[in-house]
């Protein structure tokens, strides 16, 4: 008996091992065999959807180098690392498994955007977290409260990451529109361009404005945040100030995002647009042109032009005339300029000399108990908004120092009206 138990132990132990490795794959393997298979990884990520195995072998042919491993021996690493799957068991098609996708998409730089589903999907997913958040203080269970957290820090660093794979797009589009301007037809640049504005970039802008959704939500789980911590119910504050850190930056960066989108599309969208209404125009002209001919079709679709010129020999009249105006012309003096007459100072510069030199007489009147009330006494012929200006000048200057001393509110008389306020000291720092 004691030698089947032993057995068994030893036969679910080699069942535990083997399961382990199946669904763990050894990062150094993984990562060796990528290191030796960039250009047919490169391959495999741009087929996409399902290959078959003799699509795949033709594959590892065509970007194996000679004296490497056998094709066999690629096929076999490549199910047996788990970076082709079945796409159902005992199938002969496969395909790039996601995690291996997104990876390669990464280090590829061949980014995929964010759909405003999927943006509107994170929002419900936040507004899901914050309610399992709000029941986790109320009822204050910790564990509950950690899952709500970390749940909130995996869906913003999502969206973080999504916006950002959404950005990438949206600039390689522009660069692909600028680069293949001569090999695409006006009409394809901007359907593509159209479908940019309409199905990611304007969508997503209702999304994330300041009044919208995304901000709703996100001030929502951050209050949620902050009453957690005041509550002392969440003690790793460092996780705690990382979230709230984390809100602000997403809210902040998904608005800069779809409003530089926006800046770089919307130039595209008005040119492509209105060279889009010219090949429309002209194409119907040209149909017009081969369906009636060109009777009345100048008329129909031409666009006139009007001018009207004159040639003729001057007249007898005309020349006699000319004659008399030379002949009888006199002499006018030229004028005088008086460069000796005084001229007036401009009435901005005069006021900007007074601003200049009060820190000075202010100085030399120091210590000033109210410094207003000092200011229309000394320059009564002063408006209000000079001695509003001067009593700015002094206040802000660092060379004094001001102490607001409160007190009763005094009226000062000006040239033009009345100030009311209270004494203000200005003195040595």
């Amino acid at each position: 008996m004691l030698d089947v138990v032993v057995g068994l132990g030893r036969m679910s132990a080699r069942l535990v091992a083997s399961g382990r490795g199946l669904m763990r794959i050894p990062p150094q393997s993984f990562f060796r065999f990528c290191e030796g298979h960039v250009p047919l990884l490169r391959r495999l990520a741009a087929a996409g959807g399902e290959m078959s195995e003799a699509d795949v072998r033709r594959m590892i042919r065509d970007t194996q180098d000679e004296g490497g491993e056998l094709p066999d021996t690629t096929w076999r690493r490549l199910t047996e690392l788990h970076i082709l799957v079945p796409s159902e068991p005992g199938s002969d098609f496969h395909f790039l498994a996601e995690p291996v996708r997104r990876l390669l998409d990464y280090l590829f730089d061949a980014a995929q955007a964010a759909t405003p589903e999927m943006v509107r999907g994170y929002i419900q997913s936040l507004e899901a977290s914050g309610r399992q958040l709000a029941r986790a203080i109320d009822q204050e269970e910790l564990t509950l409260l950690r899952l709500a957290i970390d749940d909130i820090q995996r869906t913003l660093l999502r969206v973080q990451a999504d916006l950002d794979e959404t950005h990438r797009c949206i600039l390689n589009e522009v660069s692909r529109y600028k680069t293949e301007r001569r090999t695409i037809s006006v009409r394809d640049k901007f359907r593509r361009i159209v479908h940019w504005m309409e199905r990611y970039v304007e969508p997503m802008s209702d999304v994330v404005r300041p009044d919208g959704p995304l901000r709703s939500v996100f001030d929502e789980t951050g209050r949620l945040l902050v009453r957690a911590r005041e509550q002392g119910l969440f003690t790793d504050l460092p996780t705690m100030e990382r979230s709230l850190r984390l809100l602000r930056i997403v809210q902040r960066h998904a608005l800069r995002v779809f409003q530089q989108c926006r800046r770089e599309l919307q130039p595209l969208y008005d040119s492509l647009r209105r060279s889009s209404f010219l090949a429309e125009g002209a194409a119907k002209a040209l149909e017009a042109l081969q369906k009636d001919g060109t009777s009345g079709w100048a008329d129909a679709h031409g666009v006139r032009a009007f001018i009207q010129r004159w040639h003729h020999v001057p007249s007898d009249l005309a020349i006699t005339r000319a004659l008399r105006n030379v002949a009888e012309a006199t002499v006018e003096p030229p004028p005088v300029l008086a460069l000796d007459a005084p001229e007036d100072l401009p009435p901005d510069y005069l006021r900007r000399v007074w601003l200049d030199g009060l820190p000075d007489e202010a100085r030399a009147c120091l210590p000033i108990d109210d410094l207003l009330g000092w200011l229309v006494k000394r320059h009564p012929a002063r408006t209000s908004s000079e001695a509003l200006a001067g009593f700015t000048r002094l206040v802000f200057d660092r060379s004094f120092a001001t102490r607001f001393e409160g007190g009763e509110a005094r009226v000062h008389v000006t040239s033009d009206g009345e100030l009311e306020s209270c004494p203000v000291q200005l003195c040595n720092p």
